[in-house]
């Protein structure tokens, strides 16, 4: 078994990910980083920051505020682990390239972890529009927009979450990292910013493939959803980033008459994890994976 070290393990950690390491045959859960308190996990022990990377764990999974995950990142290459990321894998591009040569040069994955790419929802959308099977692509409608938080979550806190564009915006700017090509030709973005966070806004986006309309950010009814306006059909799909192991998502489809196809129940979590354990020593995925961190902190930069 592989040992993971965990930075930063909060309520995420607890709810998505600490139960597929658990139960994992690959993974073994071998301690976590302590700041000022100890966090208490059947069995796992906890470890100050210098104990922590003295370790040397086969991998790490970072999960802590977005401002920390770089230095983090980079510590944990340095030390010979695989790296695990939450998205944002970064906030700023000052150290990618660094990051980048640190992870070649030492044949380690650096990966940022977007589930919901896992689930066969979003395979079924991304080969509905590869393969033109509704015929053009008109126009994309996306969303990820949830009510206020409770004020000392740190996405409130413009040093530590760094607002709320790269906690939740971040899932549609990866939309438009993996499913399309072409640069787009004009972007608008609109944001409400008080006290230097961002909290909520949208974002259009006009290009030769199609337009795509996104919307994000706290403060608003909760929603997770994606609509797709082909020439010959409209699909929908609702839970499309997030969603529990146990629900039946299903896609909507809109031609002369409405049909409706259910996927089955999967562990997105568990897909992805699925997906690291057997390829992580690829030269082929390192690589892949290196290059759409790359692009997807570019185009958060570009857009924020």
């Amino acid at each position: 078994m592989k040992s993971i070290g965990v930075i930063g393990p909060g309520a995420h950690f607890k709810k998505k990910i600490f139960p597929v390491l658990v139960k994992s045959n690959f993974f073994k859960l071998s301690g976590i980083l302590r700041k000022n308190k100890i966090i208490k996990f059947k069995n796992i022990q906890n470890f100050s920051e210098d104990e922590f990377f003295k370790k040397n764990f086969d991998f790490v999974y970072i999960s802590c505020p977005n401002i920390l995950h770089e230095q983090f990142i980079i510590r944990s290459l340095n030390t010979g682990s695989h790296v695990i990321c939450e998205k944002p894998f970064l906030v700023r591009n000052k150290n990618i390239n660094r990051i980048m040569k640190i992870a070649n040069k030492k044949n380690k994955l650096i990966f940022e972890s977007f589930m919901y790419i896992y689930h066969p929802a979003f395979k079924f959308i991304k080969n509905a529009i590869l393969k033109k099977k509704y015929g053009k692509l008109n126009y994309l409608i996306s969303n990820f927009r949830f009510p206020s938080l409770e004020k000392k979550n740190n996405r409130y806190k413009n040093n530590e979450g760094a607002g709320f564009f790269y906690d939740s915006a971040c899932y549609l700017v990866s939309l438009e990292n993996i499913l399309f090509k072409k640069k787009a030709s004009n972007k608008i973005i609109k944001q409400k910013i008080i006290n230097n966070v961002d909290l909520r806004g949208n974002i259009f986006i006009n290009s030769d493939e199609c337009c795509r309309f996104y919307f994000w950010g706290e403060g608003q009814n909760y929603s997770n959803k994606i609509e797709i306006f082909f020439e010959k059909a409209t699909i929908h799909i609702d839970k499309f980033f997030s969603k529990n192991e146990n629900e039946i998502i299903v896609a909507d489809i809109h031609t002369t008459k409405k049909k409706s196809i259910e996927f089955k129940k999967v562990n997105q979590f568990e897909q992805m994890f699925d997906q690291i354990k057997k390829n992580y020593k690829k030269k082929t995925f390192q690589t892949f994976h290196s290059n759409m961190i790359k692009k997807q902190l570019n185009l958060m930069l570009k857009l924020i």
